[in-house]
């Protein structure tokens, strides 16, 4: 669809992200998997994770070849965050690590009450 979202989980997703980065979608639904709930976009196809705290929709600009993987570059064309962030009730500090950013890896942070 050249559409895509970057959800942006909070720590207790981890198990979740784990699951959703080892395996593919075109194996397994990871919805139905997982139980995270998927939710229609503003702008484009591709659901929204509830759960999540931040959401990017984005369309695909360019698909760059780099061996046996490809990088997608994205347009955001809309951005929002749950209300608590927006109004200030919750907060996010990436340099502390409040929220999964790796999911290869096992280091995670956690979204925290302001």
């Amino acid at each position: 669809t050249k559409e895509f979202i970057v959800n942006v989980p909070p720590k207790e997703l981890k198990p979740q992200i784990y699951y959703c980065g080892f395996h593919s979608g075109y194996d397994v639904d990871k919805f139905k998997d997982t139980g995270l709930t998927p939710q229609p976009a503003r702008k484009v196809k591709a659901p929204i994770i509830a759960e999540c705290v931040a959401w990017m929709e984005c369309n695909v600009r360019q698909e760059i070849e780099a061996g046996d993987k490809n990088i997608f570059v994205g347009e955001v064309i809309e951005a929002y965050a749950d209300d608590a962030l927006v109004k200030g009730e919750r907060h996010v500090e990436y340099a502390k690590g409040d929220f999964p950013r790796k999911i290869y890896a096992t280091r995670f942070g956690g979204v925290s009450e302001k």
